[in-house]
């Protein structure tokens, strides 16, 4: 049988949600799906759980609406383990047969479906169009656009020095407006939600631009040492820069949360080179899959101290 995950495309949330019904039909001993909430739009945000095991790994994409590649990358990813673990034996089988053995992973592969269709398709399958022309500065391409269709950045939403937060708008806007209040938005508030209801040994959240890994946040001491080991092995994995933040770096990312409320490693990871405020070119995918298919298996392989 061919591969059901065809990630060099569009891929909009209705493929999405075709793809997660068609995995959990091919792969139902290792793939379920939950609707863990529903967007602005109404749209599900869809968690896709993968493996058998105790220990929960989460990893998330699409917070923001133009980095919907993210998304593309988990569910290949996804699909890869499976068919890996089902039809194949070899070293490689037998490590994914283990892990998903041992462990369960959650992806949250869209956390932002209206966003993602805004950028994909434009302003035509919303009620607000003027409203989004105007918070997108008076322009009708949505190409730039990472907040929800309520202008609020989703990944600047959750409680961890959410006051604090810098360089935002103050007002809806096309990317950084941290909302007037955090998790007011139902797409973060489903996401700090099924967290809060699993328990998660590790988190990371899959973004686009800059080849970066994002570890420390405001760690210290021994969950410092931890989550540096890990993020150095994920550097010598991907290739890509670990990020030391500064004195006081900004907060409210789902990934911030997670270390300040959980005190467990949690990292943000930029999978492509800077391209500025736009979607990551398809051209760059199979360099971005080889760099991350292994990425999810490393950080289950350090779930624990």
């Amino acid at each position: 049988m061919g591969r059901i995950i065809q990630p060099k495309q569009l891929y909009t949330y209705d493929i999405l949600c075709e793809d997660c019904n068609r995995l959990m039909e091919r792969y139902p001993s290792l793939i379920s799906t939950e609707t863990i909430g529903y967007s602005v739009g109404e749209r599900k945000i869809i968690a896709i759980k993968l493996g058998n095991g105790e220990d929960k790994i989460f990893i998330s994409g699409a917070h923001h609406a133009r980095e919907w590649l993210t998304t593309a990358l988990l569910m290949d990813i996804i699909e890869t383990y499976a068919r890996v673990a089902v039809n194949t034996s070899n070293v490689e089988a037998n490590r994914i047969k283990s892990i998903l053995d041992e462990c369960t992973f959650l992806f949250v592969p869209m956390v932002n479906p209206d966003g993602v269709t805004l950028v994909q398709k434009g302003e035509h399958d919303f009620e607000q169009k003027d409203l989004l022309i105007k918070w997108n500065n008076g322009s009708d391409d949505f190409s730039a656009w990472k907040a929800n269709i309520r202008g609020v950045d989703l990944n600047r939403q959750y409680p961890a020095d959410w006051e604090t937060i810098q360089f935002d708008p103050g007002v809806q806007s096309c990317e950084n407006f941290k909302g007037f209040s955090f998790l007011s938005e139902p797409e973060s508030l489903a996401i700090f939600h099924f967290v809060q209801s699993q328990s998660i040994k590790i988190a990371a959240a899959y973004h686009s631009s800059g080849e970066e890994i994002f570890w420390k946040y405001k760690s210290e001491n021994e969950l410092e040492k931890w989550s540096k080991k890990i993020a150095m092995e994920l550097a010598d994995l991907t290739g890509y820069q670990l990020i030391y933040p500064g004195e006081n770096p900004s907060g409210g990312g789902l990934t911030d949360w997670f270390i300040s409320y959980y005190k467990r490693p949690s990292f943000t990871i930029e999978i492509a080179p800077y391209v500025g405020p736009n979607p990551v070119p398809l051209t760059y995918y199979d360099s971005i899959y080889i760099k991350n298919k292994n990425v999810p298996l490393l950080l289950a392989e350090n779930r624990n101290p």
